[in-house]
This record gives C-alpha cells, sequence and structure tokens, in this order.
C-alpha cells in the first residue's frame, strides 16, 4: 500500500512539472485562425520581412509574432492579413 501511493505522487509530481512545459509550447489556435495565419508566405509577403514579427535563434528557425502573444512556433516563411512591410 505504500509503495503504490509513492508511485501515486510521483507520478503526480512529474505531472504537475510538466503542465508549463505544455503551456509554453501552446499555439493560438483562435487567434491564428481570425488572422487567417498560415505557414506558406503569401507571393512575396512573408512574416521574415513583416515588421511584427520577432526572429528566432537563424532565419530558419521558428520565432514570435507580437500579434500572437507567447506563440513561439510561427514560421519565418508564414504569412496572416496582419502582416505589415519592414520599414
Amino acid at each position: 500500500m505504500i509503495q503504490s501511493r509513492r508511485n501515486m505522487l510521483k507520478m503526480g509530481g512529474m505531472t504537475l512539472a510538466l503542465i508549463p512545459i505544455v503551456a509554453m509550447a501552446a499555439k493560438n489556435d483562435g487567434i491564428r485562425t481570425s488572422m487567417k495565419y498560415k505557414d506558406t508566405p503569401e507571393g512575396d509577403k512573408k512574416c521574415l520581412d513583416c515588421n511584427l514579427f520577432v526572429p528566432g535563434a537563424s532565419s530558419t528557425a521558428p520565432g514570435g509574432c507580437k500579434v500572437f502573444p507567447n506563440d513561439t512556433e510561427i514560421s519565418p516563411n508564414g504569412y496572416c492579413i496582419a502582416w505589415a512591410k519592414k520599414a
């Protein structure tokens, strides 16, 4: 009985530890849909050339966007209707 309680507490602790990791990896699907986001460019318009894009570690790595808070999986080659050319 004590062993099963100990295992339950271990599993519960690991589950709680994973919650922030899962939350950080979440996408803003609702906002993505309303902004008509897609992972491919619209002609010559792509996130990498947008004023709102926050680049990732390299030019091909996913980055972020000021329109999609906490979403770190925005493709540099993506596009949405909020696209604004860099100055």
